[in-house]
């Protein structure tokens, strides 16, 4: 086994480069069991959960097998490289986090761990605070990256902005009033599901406001208008009862 330069200069090291707040499932693969252990130590102190593998073979089946929310792969592995999982993972389709931690530090190493897919690369010897300000940086990157598809209701060709009330449809903006998107959102929300005239009152105005069906009516007929016929997006009206959106093709069918 290869000795390398300790991750941590001295036992204080580690307190002084600050914590990572975002809690994570990390894994990490690394042959040289003094690295391993003090950087394993050093992020399950600060909350994350750390899978541990010391050979590419393991390495390369948990990160194929299981989810992480970031991957930290030496590159000089036993049985398989830290190059070959991460283009494993890419080939997949896999955006996992991926940072390699090597003594590889040429130029062409570098350029080679980024066609291999790596969000960073960290040369060792290397200096502890960097390394941690590296990972803190991507988790943190990777967590605001989730944060805003979550904040993204997206079903067939329409795409609602949770966030900022807006909505995209196959490319083109279309524009809103607070009623026509609050009904639309509810609708997707709930695809396929009939929503009664009152329950879309309710969700446009509440309870405490006396508000007749026609209102909701006008609203679903110019949303219908903007929405036009051509993208596949239906508002059907369930007569006696009130609405529901359907899509067709492809999409549609994903939501049977």
């Amino acid at each position: 086994m290869q000795t390398h330069a300790p991750f941590f200069p001295d036992e204080n090291a580690a307190g002084e480069v600050g914590d990572i707040t975002a809690k994570a499932k990390i894994l990490v693969v690394e042959d040289d069991e003094n690295i391993l252990n003090l950087l394993s130590a050093y992020l399950e102190s600060s909350g994350h959960e750390v899978v541990e593998h010391r050979d590419g073979l393991s390495g390369f089946q948990a990160a194929l097998s299981d989810t992480f929310d970031m991957c930290i792969f030496d590159v000089m592995l036993p049985h398989r490289t830290g190059t070959e999982i991460a283009e494993a993972m890419r080939s997949q389709g896999a955006l996992t986090p991926i940072l390699f931690l090597t003594a590889l530090g040429s130029e062409t190493n570098v350029l080679q761990g980024f066609a291999a897919g790596a969000d960073d690369y960290v040369v060792k010897p290397f200096s502890p605070r960097e390394l941690i300000v590296r990972i803190k940086a991507i988790l943190r990157r990777s967590q605001m990256a989730n944060e805003a598809e979550a904040q993204l209701l997206e079903v067939g060709p329409i795409q609602l902005d949770l966030e900022h009330p807006s909505c995209n449809l196959s490319g083109r903006t279309i524009s809103l009033t607070p009623c026509e998107y609050k009904i639309l959102r509810g609708l997707l929300e709930r695809p396929r599901r009939v929503l009664s005239r009152g329950q879309l009152i309710s969700l446009l105005y509440g309870n405490d406001v006396a508000v007749g069906p026609k209102a909701i009516d006008v609203h679903v007929h110019n949303l219908r208008a903007k929405i036009g016929d051509d993208a596949g997006v239906i508002i059907e009206t369930v007569r006696g009862f009130g609405y529901r959106i359907s899509i067709s093709g492809d999409a549609g069918r994903k939501l049977q």
